[in-house]
């Protein structure tokens, strides 16, 4: 996917991630977020196509937000891109709420 077809602007971070599912969890790390998606690097790669559940840590001491499905839109080399497909509106809330720290920080 190019940059400029996204329709949302990322933010460039370095939050910790797990996804798949609760018997065989992997650990990746978030490098950029809007509140639609995200690319992540991890040692174990999905395949595109693939639909996964994560959580991201923000850092702050909550629990992780949890992303119920999100599909697997590209991969390259050891970066993949997510789209965020379903997420509960209290998880969606707070994510649109960091997104838009993330807006207003210089």
């Amino acid at each position: 996917m190019k940059p400029d077809s996204r329709k949302l602007r990322r933010f460039a971070v370095q939050l910790p991630t797990t996804f798949g599912n609760e018997a065989t969890p992997e650990r990746g790390t978030v490098l950029n977020l809007s509140f639609q998606g995200c690319a992540m690097t991890t040692e174990t790669m999905p395949a595109i196509g693939t639909y996964l559940s994560l959580q991201i840590d923000l850092l702050d001491g909550t629990v992780p937000i949890a992303i119920e499905l999100a599909g697997v839109r590209w991969v390259s080399g050891r970066r993949c891109g997510l789209e965020f497909i379903r997420i509960v509106p209290e998880m969606m809330a707070r994510l649109r709420a960091f997104v838009s720290l993330l807006e207003n920080t210089p």
